[in-house]
């Protein structure tokens, strides 16, 4: 059965720690994108390079962080597998 936060019987375990989880991915999205629009915007080098390694490590979590909802989430882990093939 499909996880409906609306429905208190279908939760899935952990559910709190996914919603904190996925509202964590949806943070470091939106800081890539910011991050991305600044070095297109900066003419220092230094400051470029160094948001730089910034959107780098925002990369890193991203990963982590949907690594993390696959191992809570078996139902969206099949679903980003699925996708990734």
């Amino acid at each position: 059965m499909a996880y409906n936060p609306f429905e208190e019987e279908t939760e899935i375990e952990g559910s709190m720690d996914l919603e904190m989880i996925r509202d964590n991915l949806i943070s470091e999205l939106k800081s890539i994108n910011e991050y991305e629009a600044q070095v297109e915007m900066l003419d220092n080098e230094e400051a470029t390079d160094t948001i730089e390694q910034i959107l780098e490590d925002k990369k890193v979590h991203v990963a982590k962080l949907i690594k993390l909802i696959k191992l809570l989430d078996p139902v969206q882990a099949e679903k980003l597998n699925d996708e990734l093939r």
